[in-house]
């Protein structure tokens, strides 16, 4: 028998567990010679669990499958579980071995491959474990319900005009011309953060460079489209951040606020670079504020359009602007000639997987591409735990953002030797104080 359940359609869910439930029930004393294997696919990072992953994985699988009568279940949550009979351990290790290296970038595996301690495969031997295997199956089955339930509430949420906390509604093409109307109407100058880039430079009181200004995205929906998830598509949101681009530069060229003149960094589209809007704020500034201003792009938009980057990239560097590539993940980092491709300053994204990453033999990559960009031209960016600045300091990277470097920076306890300097510049200023009014 070769079985291979799949979904009606690739947006839909699976929906598969129930036919497992009954597959596992229906074998029931029929174990000789048969072995499963759950792999966790769900463990993998979401960037490893698109469509077009979770389709190959599903076909690296069909040979095993064919050659011992298999059956193969892909679970709601994007797990697989295949089930041989025949099979021996080492045969069906070949598959799992193929797996893995799909999924090699991925930190759950990026350490040594251990199969007695392994988080990405659960083994089964069924004359031995069947009881464990059919728990699993009715586990993994109330697991689907109670998401389907769970799904149910948040639609009925909805329609009662009370969106659930994080909106489901996926943004859609449609929706494009609705927001830019919004975005062109809205004040969304309350909605402009900034963020410092900080030198945390040894011992010393983390410094402030500059700051990035940016507008709240989750404050952006809950105000324009609150039922919806303006992140759900990657490319949609990169034509709507064109739209907020222009809103940005228009709010820069008619502040008043003196702190906006200069020493900021803008994320823009390639495109905005290169619109009259853009050239509108770089009239309005002199010379000494365009050398204090970073550009930044974003990994994708530069290479969608390498020959409107190139354009753009000397246009501003000849104006005096600092060139900036974002969107940098451990993944990427090997791939990037900072020299070659013009830029000043690169921002490398932080997370726990960089971390754990460096701790393995291939961190050396990332350590080898840092060193070829230069850890002075790096920005560590996104960081949200003290664990970044401490992979900062392993990759030598003294530049860094995030909401912990700004808690840091607050934070700041002065040194013994600080607090003794300024006690003694500010009796020396007391000295000099007395003795000028001896002297009047």
């Amino acid at each position: 028998m070769n079985n291979s359940f799949s979904s009606k359609g690739p947006e839909g869910p699976f929906n598969q567990e129930k036919v497992f439930l009954d597959f596992v029930k229906r074998i029931g004393k029929q174990t000789d010679t048969r072995r499963a294997v759950h792999v966790h696919l769900s463990r993998l990072r979401p960037y490893h669990q698109r469509q077009h992953h979770l389709r190959i994985a599903q076909n690296a699988c069909e040979d095993l499958i064919a050659k011992f009568s298999g059956t193969l279940f892909r679970l709601h949550n994007n797990d697989l579980v295949m089930i041989t009979t025949g099979a021996t351990i080492s045969q069906i290790d070949e598959t799992i071995l193929r797996l893995r290296y799909l999924f090699s970038d991925d930190p759950l595996l990026a350490g040594d491959y251990n199969l007695d301690a392994d988080q990405f495969c659960t083994w089964f031997d069924l004359e031995r474990e069947y009881s464990d295997f059919i728990a699993l199956a009715i586990h993994k089955n109330e697991e689907l319900e109670a998401s389907k339930l769970k799904e149910k509430a948040e639609v009925i949420a909805s329609l009662k005009g009370k969106p659930t906390e994080k909106p489901t509604t996926p943004l859609m093409p449609s929706h494009l011309a609705i927001l830019a109307k919004a975005i062109d109407q809205a004040d969304l100058s309350s909605l402009m953060k900034r963020q410092a880039i900080y030198l945390l430079n040894g011992d010393q009181k983390p410094e402030g460079l500059f700051k990035e200004l940016f507008f709240s995205i989750d404050q952006l929906q809950k105000t324009i489209l609150p039922t919806h998830d303006l992140l759900s598509n990657r490319w949609l949101f990169q034509d709507l951040t064109r739209y907020l681009d222009k809103r940005m530069l228009v709010i820069l060229r008619q502040n008043d606020d003196s702190s906006l003149s200069r020493s900021y960094s803008l994320n823009l589209n390639v495109a905005t670079a290169l619109s009259e809007e853009f050239l509108k704020l770089d009239q309005s500034l002199g010379e000494a504020a365009r050398k204090s201003i970073v550009i930044e792009f974003q990994l994708l938009d530069v290479f969608a359009d390498v020959g409107s980057f190139t354009f753009a990239r000397d246009f501003l560097k000849e104006r005096g602007y600092k060139i900036c590539l974002d969107g940098i993940t451990h993944l990427s980092m090997p791939m990037i000639d900072r020299r070659t491709m013009g830029f000043d300053l690169l921002k490398l994204q932080w997370n726990q997987d960089l971390t754990k990453f460096l701790k393995t033999p291939r961190g050396d990559s990332i350590r080898a591409a840092i060193t070829k960009v230069d850890p002075n031209r790096m920005i560590l960016c996104h960081c949200g735990a003290a664990d970044a600045i401490t992979t900062g300091k392993d990759l030598g990277i003294k530049l860094m953002q995030g909401f912990f470097i700004d808690k840091y920076a607050r934070n700041w306890k002065r040194t013994a030797s600080e607090e003794s300097h300024e006690l003694a510049d500010a009796m020396a200023r007391h000295r000099a104080e007395e003795n000028q009014t001896q002297e009047s």
